[in-house]
């Protein structure tokens, strides 16, 4: 029962903090909604979280997401099985993380997710190459938001 009353508490404060509200578009809502319920997180998912985290809008099904972006990972499709290392390398570029000197040298995931315990992102109780959830995600994106000032 507590870990849904945090899960719910997380979902309404990434609402609110990216500017989500429920008198604008109902493709976000729908969007956290379904990635609340999914077992398993896609790459997509997290490019989708990351634009909106940047203000941006959510694109409609079946459209693409821009790759140009600094998060952005080569070699990945949308639909790619989302990782604790991919998240981590996407959020280390995006907050610009330091704490791992590794990763300042290399750009790679492990080091990112270094990076990211580093900054209390993650806990050290995982691995880079374990599988997100959808609420996994979306807590993610909590502490992004706290780290970035709430924008």
């Amino acid at each position: 029962m507590k870990k849904k009353q945090i899960l719910y508490v997380t979902l309404i404060s990434i609402l609110v903090l990216t500017g989500v509200s429920f008198s604008q578009d109902v493709t976000q809502v729908t969007f956290l909604s379904e990635l609340d319920n999914k077992n398993i997180a896609t790459y997509g998912d997290a490019l989708i979280m990351f634009k909106l985290q940047s203000g941006s809008t959510v694109p409609a099904k079946g459209k693409k997401t821009s790759a140009n972006e600094s998060y952005a990972l080569k070699g990945y499709t949308e639909s790619d099985t989302l990782t604790k290392g991919m998240a981590s390398l996407m959020t280390a570029r995006y907050l610009d993380l330091d704490g791992s000197f590794m990763y300042l040298i290399l750009d790679i995931q492990r080091y990112a997710y270094k990076a990211c315990i580093a900054n209390r992102i993650f806990t050290a109780d995982g691995s880079e190459n374990d599988k997100m959830s959808g609420p996994e995600l979306i807590e993610l994106f909590s502490k992004i938001s706290d780290m970035k000032g709430g924008n």
